[in-house]
This record gives C-alpha cells, structure tokens and sequence, in this order.
C-alpha cells in the first residue's frame, strides 16, 4: 500500500454512489471519454454511476452486463495537505482510506505518492 498526499482538493459530486454485488446485473451506458474504462451503469435498483469496465462482463443481451466483483463508487471529499493510504490505483483513479477508516475513490491528478 502506497501512501498519497492531497495536492488538489476533490470534491465528490455523488452524495449517493451506485454500489454493486458480484452478479448484479446493471445496464451497460456511455462510456467515459475523459477517464477511459469507466463506463456509466445503471443498477437494478435504479441508481446510476460510473463503474470499472475491467469488472464488467458483456451479457449475451447488447446493453447489459455482469458485476465480477463488489464495488462502490463513493468517492471521498479531500483538501490539500490530507495523507491517505491508496489500496488500489485503476483507469487514473485510486481507491484510498482515511485514518479514520471511510474508503473512497479519488483522480489521480489530486494525489502525490509519498511512499
């Protein structure tokens, strides 16, 4: 595990991120042209989000697909300065924990690796 320092503040702009169970099927949507392998899913709740292609698997149907893995989109507002400890870094984006413990994804571009 790497540890980060924030250089540029975040803001998460989804207060209630899509979360998703290994076999939930979700509606396949656009993908991102910003952050590539992101792709914008619906869940079969309804709720609507960005998740990692590399755990999304086509179904035989053309716009829907298969979970291979839990996942949430929450995503943690940080300021410059906070230290965090990055867990998984994919597609420009790293999943990290605060001290405190709450988990959430970040853009790489706000993160300076300090370890």
């Amino acid at each position: 595990m790497n540890q980060y320092v924030v250089i540029k503040p975040h803001h998460s702009t989804y207060p209630d991120p899509i979360t998703l169970k290994t076999g939930d099927k979700v509606i396949y949507g656009k993908e991102d042209t910003e952050y590539p392998n992101w792709v914008f899913c619906t869940s079969p709740s309804g709720k609507k989000g960005w998740v990692p292609k590399q755990i999304l698997s086509q179904d035989e149907l053309a716009h829907f697909a298969m979970i291979s893995e839990d996942y949430s989109a929450h995503e943690l507002t940080v300021k410059v300065g906070e230290t965090l400890t990055g867990l998984h870094q994919l597609n420009e984006w790293t999943f990290c924990c605060r001290d405190t413990g709450e988990e959430g994804w970040i853009p790489d571009s706000c993160l300076k690796k300090i370890t």
